[in-house]
């Protein structure tokens, strides 16, 4: 193509990214006004609140006692008052002492903002690819705005992983690999894509990050709830798959339970072996990574499919399939090299 076709295809295509993106963001903003209709209360946050508030009053943290803040359950989706790992209850153990339910606006405009960045980061630089997946998405962005769950963080995290790793900083990748593994556990799959793509470095941050985040957890919520919280993992994979999960999807089609609970599992495997075998593509590798995270958890909510976002992150900062190999010498370099040894 002609410089000055170019010149002219560029009004066109700058048009067109204002199009998608404008369209985007109208939908998502109709979307949020219907949903907000049922009033402004993120109840996902309520749920941390919750969880920071045991453990402030010295209560367990996975099961409710007199006095402690009413939880919903759903049998069998969930028993407990909280799916998530204990470092959740403790990192909001000073936002639940916040007066006035303050630590659940707080929590919520953090989530908000997390989700705003991320999606914000990508579609400045691929406006068109970036803004179409958030119109595929938008119901997911929407309800995860609502509920403040901390999908929203996890979300941007992915993306920041991803775009250190594009400019290889394995430090920050595997601080933030080993921080969403240790709260929201999924992500710890990341590590794999890590430790297949031979980034040792990025491995041993996030191994570290890990045990950090993992002592300073025994000690704000107490052994007990990390033994505790096993169980919860067990139970929740044998009877507690949600009805987006795949296991929820094939139960609610007639495939026999025993057998529907399993595919989470076999899909995750079936990740984990892709990732494996995609090393040379690490591209690839994170979308199979991803999709992985979103598919081989038996606890799978609408919120949960933003994750899909992220598997933009590597067409927005473009890395090479394949790390080049060492270039092998030629026959007529090697004759060189070897000349002078041959004249002493």
């Amino acid at each position: 193509m002609h410089a000055d076709d170019v010149a002219r295809a560029a009004p066109t295509r700058r048009a067109l990214e204002i199009a998608v993106v404008g369209l985007a963001l109208g939908v998502i903003a109709a979307l949020l006004v219907v949903y907000f209709q049922r009033g402004f209360v993120p109840g996902d946050a309520f749920v941390y609140l919750g969880a920071g508030e045991r453990l402030n009053a010295g209560h367990a943290l996975y099961a409710i006692t007199a006095g402690d803040r009413p939880m919903g359950m759903e049998p069998p989706f969930w028993t407990v008052p909280l799916l998530s790992p204990p470092p959740i209850a403790v990192l909001w153990r000073p936002l639940a002492a916040l007066p006035s339910e303050f630590g659940v606006y707080l929590w919520w405009a953090l989530d908000i903002a997390a989700v705003a960045l991320a999606i914000g980061l990508m579609i400045r630089r691929r406006p068109i690819a970036v803004g179409i997946a958030v119109l595929v998405l938008s119901i997911p962005i929407v309800y995860e705005i609502g509920v403040g769950n901390m999908n929203g963080l996890v979300l941007l995290g992915l993306v920041l992983t991803w775009r250190a790793t594009a400019q290889d900083d394995e430090r920050t990748s595997g601080i933030l690999t080993g921080l969403l593994a240790a709260f929201k556990l999924t992500p710890a799959v990341l590590g794999w894509w890590l430790l297949t793509a031979g980034r040792w470095r990025a491995v041993r941050w996030a191994i570290g990050t890990g045990v950090a985040v993992l002592a300073i957890s025994v000690l704000g919520a107490g052994l007990d709830a990390h033994i505790r919280y096993l169980g919860v993992i067990r139970d929740t994979a044998a009877v507690g798959s949600r009805p987006l999960s795949l296991a929820g999807m094939a139960a609610f089609v007639g495939v026999p339970t025993a057998i529907a609970n399993l595919l989470p599992t076999l899909t995750l495997i079936g990740g984990v072996i892709a990732t494996a075998l995609l090393r040379k593509r690490p591209g690839l590798a994170f979308i199979a990574t991803i999709i992985a995270m979103v598919l081989g958890s038996p606890t799978v909510s609408i919120n949960w499919f933003i994750y899909l976002l992220a598997c933009l992150a590597p067409v927005v900062w473009p890395l090479g399939d394949a790390r080049p190999a060492p270039a092998e010498p030629s026959a007529a370099a090697t004759v060189a090299s070897a000349l002078p040894e041959l004249q002493r």
